[in-house]
């Protein structure tokens, strides 16, 4: 065995496929673990590799695989709370590909976080994909495309691959310059459930996001004028819960 997908469940038919693997500020993190408890997803499957070796997460004191799988109605949520190691990510890139091939998705929908660049909007949307129908959407969304730049890890492998095998595939990223960044998360979530046509009510992820931004620009504040030093900022690192 090297890397493998598990469905212990149903699949639905043509589902449209959501990536949410580990990205800047864990914006995508934070929005797909969101919107699994918001939706109530069910967990349908994970991936096992060798390459992962000696990890699981305990979640309600349930040992769980750090990558699963989730589905509600026609959707089907990658969740990783794990970054896959560099050299490893062609190979589960690659993985994922032979699946796409298998279940045949109608979409695939990829989530990331990006540098954030100063802009009148705040956690602005970036899109991009090269299909003509997800194209006009994005365009009504009023996602901006992104016309230049490099894209890394393992949601450009997978973008590359759907391109490849004419499978429609859109990458939404969100600005961040936090980390964690839920309300980068937020912003994620409320072009997600436009695109989707899918209700997720954000507010507690809003408010929390509130919380923790201003909890940042308090110890930057004070990192400023000396009363921290870098390590105790640094140490300071909550998940959204």
């Amino acid at each position: 065995m090297t890397t493998k997908v598990y469905i212990k469940g149903e699949l639905p038919k043509n589902p449209v496929i959501i990536e949410g693997f580990p990205s800047k500020g864990f914006v995508s993190t934070i929005a797909t673990r969101y919107m699994i408890d918001e939706l109530g997803m069910e967990e349908i499957g994970y991936v096992r590799s060798d390459r992962i070796q000696s990890i699981a997460v305990v979640h309600n004191s349930k040992p769980m695989y750090p990558i699963r799988v989730y589905r509600k109605d026609n959707l089907v949520l990658i969740f990783s709370e794990i970054s896959v190691p560099y050299q490893f990510i062609r190979e589960f890139a690659d993985t994922f590909d032979e699946w796409f091939k298998e279940i045949n998705p109608s979409t695939v929908v990829l989530l990331a976080g990006i540098t954030g660049r100063e802009t009148e909007k705040e956690h602005e949307i970036f899109g991009l994909t090269t299909h003509p129908e997800i194209k006009e959407r994005m365009n009504e969304l009023k996602v901006e495309t992104i016309k230049e730049g490099m894209l890394a890890g393992i949601s450009s492998d997978i973008l590359l691959n759907c391109l490849e095998n004419d499978i429609p595939v859109i990458s939404f990223m969100a600005e961040t310059k936090y980390s964690p960044d839920p309300l980068g998360a937020a912003s994620l979530l409320r072009i997600l459930s436009s695109f989707l046509e899918i209700e997720i009510d954000i507010e507690k992820l809003v408010g929390k996001g509130h919380e923790i931004e201003t909890e940042f620009e308090k110890l930057t504040s004070e990192l400023k004028k000396g009363k921290l030093d870098h390590k105790e900022m640094n140490d300071y690192s909550p998940m959204y819960q």
